[in-house]
């Protein structure tokens, strides 16, 4: 890792770019990596589509390094049909200079990835972007092999995120894989980061899906069992509580949710308890206690349910993480 690129067009989402360039620069500020940190466009200035001026920009260069890294930053989408030529320029010398160098690292940040789509750097290669626009990605780039719903992917030396947040996720990933766990840890901890997310956690939950929603009611009911999920719950009670008949709360929580009350509880425990395992080793007995279920065979079915890894197994991978 020599000299970090970060590759930006007019209408460049500001936290796309934002995110990875504050963890990529906080490598030198701390001593861990002489890294040059250079942006570059087909423009010396451009807008971002949050109303942000940014000049000074390099041209882009004739040639880049081995152990480079090339950040592709996402920018809002031209509608159907429309053309850029400063779009046209990023491709071309994404396709001539950026395919042709050995050992460059790729990472392509939430709609970036169709740049590289339009580069042919995405043929035949394993990649991700923002949820709403994966769909579109595949159907644009068939050759390309489109993971859905994950924060970051990695094939060989080509990354892809799904943007916004997740570029943080990914680039402290590529420090752990170039500069060691200690010093991805040293980043997040100077950026006052809490959790690392590895790139199979997924952009949205099917807790989160399940927000997706404007019935006043069921957010209210949802809210407090967030509140006391880890607590004994007999749903009757909660109907009660909330002044319905538990036939009428299920049948208007799995209208508006898309589940079923016990199925969102048990996911609430669920992910606290891959939480809890992403950082300690637990018996299984405590586990469930402290997530709310009955008992550690309580625990084991809806794990089972929801998850290929054992509890143990996915508490071995996170350390590795």
């Amino acid at each position: 890792m020599r000299t970090a690129w970060f590759l930006l067009l007019p209408n460049t989402h500001i936290l796309d770019l934002a995110g990875p360039l504050q963890v990529i620069s906080t490598c030198p500020e701390l001593g861990i990596a002489p890294l040059q940190v250079r942006c570059i466009g087909p423009s010396p200035q451009i807008s971002c589509f949050q109303a942000i001026q940014l000049a000074g920009l390099e041209p882009m260069p004739a040639q880049l390094g081995e152990g480079d890294l090339l950040f592709v930053i996402g920018h809002k989408l031209l509608p159907a049909g429309r053309s850029d030529p400063l779009q046209a320029q990023a491709v071309r010398w994404l396709r001539d200079v950026a395919g042709s160098t050995a050992g460059l690292v790729v990472c392509s940040i939430c709609t970036a990835a169709f740049l590289l789509g339009e580069a042919g750097l995405l043929d035949e290669r394993d990649c991700t972007t923002h949820h709403r626009y994966a769909a579109q990605l595949q159907q644009r780039f068939p050759r390309a092999r489109v993971v859905d719903n994950q924060l970051f992917v990695q094939d060989g030396n080509l990354y892809t995120s799904a943007g916004v947040s997740t570029g943080i996720d990914l680039t402290l990933q590529l420090i752990r894989q170039h500069l060691g766990r200690q010093q991805a840890n040293q980043v997040a901890q100077e950026l006052v980061i809490y959790r690392r997310r590895a790139g199979n956690d997924p952009q949205l939950s099917a807790r989160d899906l399940a927000r997706n929603h404007i019935h006043p009611l069921i957010h209210d009911v949802q809210d407090f069992l967030e509140q006391h999920f880890t607590q004994p719950i007999v749903v009757e009670d909660l109907a009660r509580h909330f002044n319905l008949s538990y036939r009428h709360l299920a049948r208007l929580f799995r209208s508006h949710a898309g589940m079923t009350l016990k199925g969102f509880l048990g996911k609430l425990r669920i992910d606290h308890a891959r939480h809890l395992l992403a950082t300690q080793r637990i018996p299984a007995e405590l586990l469930a206690e402290r997530c709310g279920f009955s008992s550690s065979h309580a625990l084991r079915l809806a794990w089972n349910k929801e998850m290929s890894l054992s509890p143990l197994q996915y508490h071995k991978l996170a350390l590795t993480e």
